[in-house]
């Protein structure tokens, strides 16, 4: 499809807005493009008139100023996402999302497809769709991590199979409840051509579709006794396992991928080739002989609770960050006999001990940042020292990836001086 001589506004500079500003331009297109940082103020000052058409990137809210303005002005506004679909050459689509572990069943996905298709791995992943178009073909398979921002914007992207890992609640400050977080997430199963459905979560386990479980020996895929059953036939998985969470996205994965082309025992070959996404309860050694885990990407309040229910021994664990509306008291509630001290750190950090009940207030810390509460932790030490903060890492970090990285680096410094 040509751009030739459109008129075009990008809203946002980061990935999928300079990916998107290059592909249009690489059309013909005139763009124009806005920074996140300039939007609240520029509203009025966009001369919607003179666009064809605006792109909006997935960080930018629908109800800012400047997107206000430009429906007002009756300009098409095309989400990065339909952007990619529209121009796609490919219908063999692929979409995964859920609260967590969307991004480990991706890599899953693509690992068991791409050993029979030429596959692309798009999306939230890190990766823009529209960034990849120019390189797919018609008979390729593209499996694309999709987010709730992505799905909220889209109106026109419809997967050939959708799944959902799980749904919890995320992104509050956005989205305002959690009941409107899961019905956006939901939605993306109702535009698929199929649906891939987790029998074990009380969100979606009510929806038509495909299902997988973990404890319901009836669904299509069961997961017993390290086997998938699926049509009375087994596909072991190794003895040896990587994790709970792991194996309920590889059960995700195989459905998934069964439902495109068909059950096959080699899906199975790729449980160990899998690289699992760094700072997901990723265990970096030890640290005054305890047992360290860095989860920085646990960035909401299931993520943490997920986490907490593998420990196993007397532990500390590390919360707090930057704030997006989730219910802490839900939190502090659910971590009350999970661990035995609690470092609260960032910029909810009070939030969270106001959340806690007064008998679990005395195992909370409050301190300045990460070092003050490794340092803590090395001169009084207990058998697991875990990072999962249930919060985003705005306050103090680009990204979780930023922290987790700090965070190894911290451990580092105090197990060098043991």
């Amino acid at each position: 499809m040509t751009y030739r001589d459109k008129q075009v506004i990008v809203l946002g500079a980061g990935r999928s807005g300079v990916a998107s500003a290059e592909f249009l331009r690489r059309r013909g297109a005139t763009v124009r493009m806005y920074d996140d940082r300039l939007l609240t103020d520029q509203g009025e000052e966009l001369f919607c008139h003179a666009y064809d058409f605006a792109v909006i990137s997935p960080g930018i809210p629908p109800s800012i100023r400047a997107v206000t303005r430009l429906k007002e002005c009756g300009v098409p506004i095309l989400s990065e996402l339909d952007l990619a679909y529209i121009n796609s050459p490919s219908r063999h689509i692929v979409a995964i999302s859920g609260t967590n572990g969307k991004t480990t069943t991706c890599r899953i996905l693509f690992e068991m497809l791409s050993d029979k298709y030429p596959t692309h791995l798009v999306g939230n992943i890190g990766v823009p769709f529209i960034g990849e178009v120019e390189s797919i073909d018609k008979k390729d398979v593209i499996v694309a991590e999709v987010s709730s921002f992505q799905i909220e914007q889209s109106s026109c992207f419809r997967p050939e199979i959708a799944a959902l890992t799980n749904l919890g609640e995320d992104h509050l400050d956005r989205h305002k409840s959690a009941e409107r977080y899961r019905e956006i997430k939901k939605s993306l199963l109702l535009k698929a051509k199929k649906r891939v459905i987790n029998a074990d979560d009380p969100h979606q386990s009510a929806m038509n579709g495909v299902r997988y479980s973990a404890r319901d020996r009836g669904a299509d895929f069961a997961f017993i006794n390290r086997k998938i059953i699926f049509e009375e036939k087994e596909y072991p998985l190794p003895e040896h396992s990587r994790g709970a969470g792991f194996d309920l996205d590889f059960l995700c994965a195989f459905a998934v991928a069964s439902s495109f082309c068909g059950a096959k025992k080699s899906f199975c070959d790729v449980y160990d080739r899998v690289k699992i996404p760094s700072y997901r309860y990723e265990y970096i050694g030890e640290l005054e002989g305890a047992k360290v885990y860095n989860d920085s990407k646990a960035t909401n309040i299931d993520a943490t609770l997920f986490a907490a229910s593998l420990l196993n021994g007397s532990a500390a664990i590390i919360l707090g960050g930057s704030d997006k509306g989730e219910d802490y008291a839900r939190l502090m509630k659910g971590l009350e006999n999970r661990a035995d001290r609690f470092y609260l750190v960032g910029a909810n950090a009070g939030d969270m001990y106001l959340a806690a009940k007064e008998g679990m207030r005395e195992k909370c810390r409050l301190m300045s940042d990460l070092d003050s509460c490794v340092r803590d932790f090395a001169q009084d030490p207990l058998e697991i020292l875990l990072l999962s903060p249930a919060s985003a890492s705005f306050d103090c970090y680009r990204n979780y990836e930023e922290r987790g990285k700090c965070f190894d680096e911290i451990v580092r410094k105090y197990r060098a001086a043991d």
